[in-house]
């Protein structure tokens, strides 16, 4: 199986994402969208494209232009249904790519670990993994969307409540970040503090929350991620 990777910071984006496509013996292309030229990558070409989240906004795309080049490709993907996973940006880009709008929330930024509840048609989906009973969720993002036409609803927070879609049987888009490693949090944490000191947060919070959750959703994490991999790409070997 073919995997490509999009990464909008870092090529280490995916986090814990990344060793189970290792296990899994896939064959995966990573590649950083602000280095590599997308526009050069069949869309069609992989079994799988993720994208992972990034600092801007989809509505950006005249100050970061290779975003409209990612939106190209996801609308060309998710036309020929194929497997697509969307993480916070990456969600955002799929939403505007099946044709909906994205935007600065009204509700402020939503920033730390908070509680994702899974709604039932959510329970019938991997995303039950996530679910606020079985761990709490990192978050680290401002913009929203609006449901696009044709997605299922599967989970949402007290902010914002398009936190998880799926769009067929092959896209799934989560708002939240599954893939969080301590390594991605203290980057974040490095690069963020006057984002946290204008919502009332503070870096020692963050560290000691990821402290106590960062395990258990590490491990929620695996548990969804193989069980959607194998729903879409089938069982590994």
């Amino acid at each position: 199986m073919k995997v490509l990777v999009v990464s909008h910071k870092t090529d280490k984006d995916i986090g814990s994402l990344d060793p189970i496509l290792v296990e899994r013996g896939y064959d995966v292309t990573r590649i950083l969208s602000y280095m590599d030229a997308i526009e050069t990558i069949d869309p069609l070409g992989h079994d799988l494209a993720i994208f992972t989240g990034g600092p801007m906004g989809v509505y950006q795309a005249e100050d970061y232009p290779y975003l409209k080049q990612e939106l190209k490709y996801l609308e060309k993907r998710v036309a020929n249904d194929k497997p697509v996973l969307g993480i916070c940006l990456g969600a955002q880009l799929l939403a505007k790519a099946l044709g909906s709008d994205v935007f600065p929330g009204s509700n402020g930024k939503e920033i730390g670990w908070v509680d994702v509840r899974v709604n039932e048609d959510g329970m019938k989906t991997p995303v039950r993994h996530l679910d606020a009973g079985q761990t709490k969720m990192m978050q680290w993002h401002g913009d929203t969307f609006k449901l696009p036409e044709g997605a299922v609803r599967l989970a949402s927070s007290d902010l914002y409540k398009n936190q998880a879609y799926s769009y067929g049987k092959n896209i799934m888009a989560l708002q939240c970040h599954p893939e969080v490693q301590r390594e991605i949090i203290e980057l974040w944490l490095a690069c963020g503090s006057e984002e946290l000191e204008e919502n009332n947060l503070t870096v020692q919070g963050i560290r000691a929350d990821s402290k106590k959750n960062l395990l258990t959703l590490q491990h929620q994490t695996q548990a969804f991620f193989n069980e959607w991999l194998d729903e879409v790409l089938g069982a590994a070997s």
